[in-house]
């Protein structure tokens, strides 16, 4: 308990055995640790046990669904939210609690954190990454996960007050290769996600949003500064807003022939 306040915190895995140790350690400090679970068949569980005996098993439901779900299992009257490869620094769980130190605890509903992400051997300090705040302490009654597949967010009704202390994002372990496979099967699942939602994507999207998505990264967010990580960072934004948007032309627009393997089983038969 903090300040008189119970936190509770929460993290959803599937197969982090190499993650979750780090990002349970950060939270340890909480009043009550939920994991949510998505029947890993590695050893995340075991090491989760360390930690809490607050252990869900969840199918998968989507990225927004499993977050909800795994929120709406905590208790506390705030509540505290990493993914598997985040941890909190030192310096974030220090500003969180003299926040709560105050006079009658908080003065605000959610607390927000800048992301700090590392990409090809370097942290991430410019460009379109950082500092983009996370909302991730939250007041239970105040709050709510919302968000697009396959990106979660959490929102609040009343204040929000930024932090300075860092959220750490251990992504990629693959390096850039990871970093594009993940963004293209993102890609997908957003442009499905706006697809179902009876969204298009025009020629102009397709022509002015992947150049000028590159433009604000690099040059305006300064994203140069970052060297060549900063530029992969760039590109790869651009990359993602690319083949999102194509894909969503093409479920739009292409009506997709039937396989030849379908044509020769047809035909054999």
């Amino acid at each position: 308990m903090m300040g008189g306040k119970t936190i509770s915190g929460f993290v959803i895995t599937g197969n982090e055995e190499e993650n979750v140790r780090a990002c349970l350690e950060s939270m340890k400090w909480v009043d009550e640790l939920v994991v949510v679970d998505s029947y890993s068949q590695d050893a995340t569980v075991e090491i989760a046990r360390q930690y809490t005996d607050r252990i869900i098993q969840h199918d998968f439901a989507g990225h927004v669904a499993q977050t909800r779900f795994a929120f709406e299992q905590t208790t506390g009257e705030w509540v505290l939210w990493l993914d598997a490869d985040e941890r909190l620094t030192d310096q974030a769980e220090g500003e969180v609690r003299r926040a709560f130190e105050q006079p009658g605890g908080p003065a605000c509903d959610g607390f927000a954190f800048p992301r700090r992400t590392y990409l090809l051997g370097r942290w991430i300090t410019h460009g379109v990454w950082y500092p983009k705040r996370k909302l991730r302490l939250m007041r239970r009654e105040a709050a709510a996960i919302v968000g697009e597949e396959p990106h979660p967010e959490a929102v609040v009704e009343g204040k929000v007050k930024k932090l300075n202390g860092d959220i750490l994002h251990h992504s990629y372990p693959g390096g850039i290769l990871d970093y594009v496979r993940s963004s293209a099967r993102y890609a997908d699942l957003a442009a499905r996600n706006r697809f179902a939602r009876g969204k298009g994507a025009s020629v102009v999207h397709l022509v002015f949003g992947p150049p000028l998505t590159f433009l604000k990264s690099y040059v305006l967010k300064l994203g140069f500064l970052d060297g060549i990580p900063g530029m992969a960072v760039a590109v790869g934004t651009a990359y993602h807003k690319f083949i999102r948007d194509l894909r969503l032309w093409e479920m739009t627009h292409v009506d997709r022939p039937q396989s030849s393997d379908s044509t020769d089983a047809g035909a054999s038969s």
